[in-house]
């Protein structure tokens, strides 16, 4: 029993000895790694440009712009386009989220080292960055999960990147007369907030990159960019314009407001196969009409903007309304004419009526005596059609389909 003890005590002996010469060996393997010249001359002058960089920082006056005095700073902007959020009538704004990125030499920083000296910081604070800002902006925001997100990148020759992943709202004016078959052309204006031409120029790098063009209800035709100063009280500024060309989808609205109003004008024109005298059901099923298309007009106009001027989807549903209220109109209008279209205008009437005088007193004798000798049969006939209806049966829907096809036909051309 002693002996079994022993030898397991001597077995975790010869372990805990074999894991230690491991572990040294490991160790050994690091410590040769660490201390091989290539990591060793990378490390030291890492840590020599850290040291550079710290100490140019410390005597770096960050409100003073590289130059000054001098030569104007040229600045180089690109951005790259993450994705593209809502379009909003009702605000006139549009959404998108980007990485914003700026070029400029700063010869303070210039340095002798081999690479580069790059960081993950807001170097706002540090020294001196570009006073950009977004000329028609309403909302804008930093990422900072889970830190910020910039990147700042100084080269030896004195050339600084700086990228940061900003959101952004910005104004947009929309012109929606063609709506909803408007195309809206919605800019980003890049300016310095201080500095005039004579401190600060800007200049496009390169393209506008897209990376996602999804959107809800908008297609993405184009980007086109500008480049231009912008003079005012103050003095001249450099500006950057971009503009993205968006043209709404369509299939939403035909399925939600021209189908249904559609349906909505057709039903209307049932009355016209309903008898006179069903006074209630022709009204009932008017106003019903009626009523659902003020309804729909009233979602339509719900989330856009009280505009001083009508909208291609105002015009149709407008003048639908009124296909909807003259079927309403047409009912009065039964209701107090004669059922006969010669009874009502007895002039016509008159004119292809045969004269009394060309008829005999023997005929008239011979007709009364067939009518007491043939019995009445009891007949099931059909209920007379008011000649309005009749008419309006067939003038209804051609009016109507003449103006769908206008409408459709002048509003494409329009917006393409």
């Amino acid at each position: 029993m002693a002996k079994s003890l022993e030898d397991r005590k001597t077995r975790k002996i010869w372990q805990l000895f074999t894991l230690l010469l491991f572990c040294c060996f490991l160790l050994e393997n690091v410590t040769t790694e660490e201390c091989s010249p290539e990591t060793r001359r990378a490390m030291e002058e890492a840590q020599n440009l850290s040291d550079f960089i710290n100490s140019v920082i410390q005597k770096y006056h960050r409100n003073v712009r590289p130059n000054a005095g001098g030569k104007k700073v040229m600045v180089e902007v690109e951005f790259k386009v993450i994705s593209f959020g809502e379009i909003k009538e009702a605000e006139m704004e549009y959404s998108m989220d980007i990485f914003f990125r700026q070029w400029w030499y700063d010869r303070r920083f210039a340095h002798n080292f081999s690479t580069p000296f790059t960081m993950a910081a807001d170097p706002t604070e540090m020294f001196w960055t570009p006073d950009t800002y977004f000329w028609n902006v309403k909302q804008a925001n930093y990422h900072r999960v889970t830190r910020e997100n910039m990147r700042v990148m100084i080269n030896p020759d004195g050339k600084i990147y700086f990228s940061a992943r900003i959101t952004l709202t910005l104004q947009c004016d929309m012109d929606l007369r063609l709506y909803p078959m408007d195309t809206q052309h919605c800019p980003l204006r890049i300016e310095s907030y201080a500095h005039t031409t004579a401190d600060v120029d800007y200049r496009w790098k390169g393209e506008i990159e897209i990376v996602s063009k999804q959107m809800a209800q908008f297609d993405l035709l184009g980007i086109s960019t500008e480049t231009k100063d912008s003079t005012n009280s103050k003095g001249s500024f450099a500006r950057l314009v971009a503009r993205f060309r968006f043209r709404r989808r369509l299939d939403f609205y035909v399925s939600s407001i021209y189908v249904p109003e559609v349906i909505l004008v057709v039903l209307s024109w049932t009355t016209f196969f309903i008898t006179p005298t069903a006074v209630p059901a022709r009204t009932a099923l008017s106003i019903t009409t009626i009523l659902t298309t003020i309804l729909l007009s009233s979602s339509v106009n719900a989330n856009m903007p009280k505009v001083s001027y009508m909208k291609a989807i105002d015009h149709f549903m407008l003048i639908s309304f009124g296909f909807i209220f003259a079927a309403l109109i047409e009912y009065i209008l039964v209701l107090n004419t004669p059922m006969s279209f010669r009874e009502t205008f007895p002039s016509i009437k008159r004119m292809f009526s045969k004269p009394k005088e060309l008829q005999s007193p023997k005929m008239d004798a011979l007709m009364d005596m067939e009518q007491v000798r043939t019995p009445k049969r009891k007949a099931i006939t059909k209920p007379k059609v008011h000649w309005i209806d009749q008419t309006s049966k067939y003038l209804f829907p051609v009016a109507y389909g003449l103006f769908f096809s206008i409408y459709w036909i002048h509003y494409k051309q329009i917006s393409n």
